[in-house]
C-alpha cells in the first residue's frame, strides 16, 4: 500500500452515526453501541431475540457504509463500571479498579460476563448466517498468550470458529504486554488493530480524563511511540494486516501510522 492509497475511515459508536452522510465505518465498537442503542444489561432484558435483531441491522447498515474495507467488529471491551449504567445491572460484581479488572477475555469466561458474552455472539451470528455479513471479529484485553487459546476456544464454543468458512479473528491491541508479545499473539490472530488511547493509558498508567493529575501527560510519549512502531513492525513481518485506532486531533501517532503506510480508523 502507498501513502496515495492510505484510507480513513472511523468507529461506529453511536446508530446516529448511520445518518450522517459520506462517513466511512471501519470498526464497530460492539460495547459503545449496544450502550447507546440498547441501554439494558443483557441478564435483564425483556426480549432478548428482538435486542439482536435491533443490532444484527445496525451492522447491516455499517456493513453498507463500510466502503468495501474489510468489516471489522470489536466485542465488548467495556468495564464493570461502564456496564453498571445500563438498566437491569445487579450482576455486575463491585471492583476496587474496574479498569483493571474484568474486561475483555477474562469478563466473557466469568460468570458475570458469559451472558453477555454468548448474546453478542448471537448477534454476530446472526449478522454472519442470516445477513451474509462479511464480518471479521476484532478480540479486546488480550492479557496473556493463554488467554488469547482460551478466547479461541470461547468462540469456536459459540459456534464461531476461526478459519471456518474465512472468518477471521483479529487482536485489538490495549496493553504493552500485547506489543511485546505480538509475535506469539499473532499464532492466534489474523491481524491486529492499535488501540492508541487504551494503549497509551496502561504504558503510561494514566487515565486522561482525571484532571486531577498534577501534570499533563499525553499519548506521543516516545514509550508510547515506540510500542505502536513495534507492534506494526511485527504484524507486518508476519504479512498481516494492521490498523491504528486513534484520535482525529493525535498528529504524532496519525504521522506515524502514516509513515509506515497503516491505515487509521478514527475514534
Amino acid at each position: 500500500m502507498s501513502q496515495m492509497d492510505l484510507t480513513y475511515s472511523h468507529v461506529l459508536k453511536n446508530p446516529s452515526q448511520l445518518e450522517e452522510q459520506n462517513t466511512s465505518i471501519g470498526l464497530v465498537s460492539l460495547g459503545d453501541l449496544y450502550l447507546n442503542a440498547v441501554g439494558t444489561h443483557p441478564s435483564a432484558l425483556d426480549d432478548s431475540n428482538a435486542t439482536k435483531d435491533i443490532l444484527a441491522s445496525l451492522l447491516e447498515r455499517a456493513c453498507k457504509a463500510n466502503s468495501d474495507r474489510p468489516f471489522r467488529v470489536m466485542l465488548n471491551d467495556q468495564s464493570a463500571l461502564a456496564l453498571k449504567q445500563l438498566k437491569g445491572a445487579d450482576s455486575e460484581p463491585e471492583e476496587a479498579n474496574p479498569a483493571m479488572g474484568l474486561r475483555g477475555v477474562s469478563r466473557y469466561a466469568s460468570e458475570a460476563g458469559k451472558p453477555g458474552f454468548v448474546f453478542e455472539c448471537e448477534v454476530l451470528k446472526k449478522a454472519i448466517q442470516e445477513k451474509q455479513l462479511p464480518l471479521e471479529i476484532v478480540v479486546p484485553f488480550v492479557r496473556t498468550s493463554s488467554e488469547a487459546a482460551t478466547m479461541i476456544d470461547l468462540l469456536a464454543e459459540q459456534g464461531l470458529c476461526r478459519g471456518a468458512n474465512g472468518l477471521k479473528v483479529l487482536l485489538a491491541c490495549q496493553l504493552p504486554a500485547n506489543a511485546v508479545l505480538a509475535e506469539s499473539l499473532l499464532a492466534y490472530f489474523d491481524g491486529i488493530i492499535i488501540d492508541v488511547d487504551n494503549l497509551a493509558a496502561f504504558t503510561l498508567a494514566v487515565d486522561f480524563g482525571d484532571e486531577a493529575l498534577p501534570y499533563a501527560f499525553n499519548k506521543h510519549n516516545e514509550a508510547v511511540k515506540s510500542l505502536i512502531r513495534d507492534t506494526i513492525r511485527k504484524t507486518q513481518l508476519a504479512d498481516k494486516p494492521v490498523q491504528v485506532l486513534a484520535q482525529e486531533s493525535d498528529k504524532a501517532i496519525i504521522e506515524l501510522a502514516e509513515g509506515a503506510n497503516v491505515e487509521l480508523v478514527y475514534q
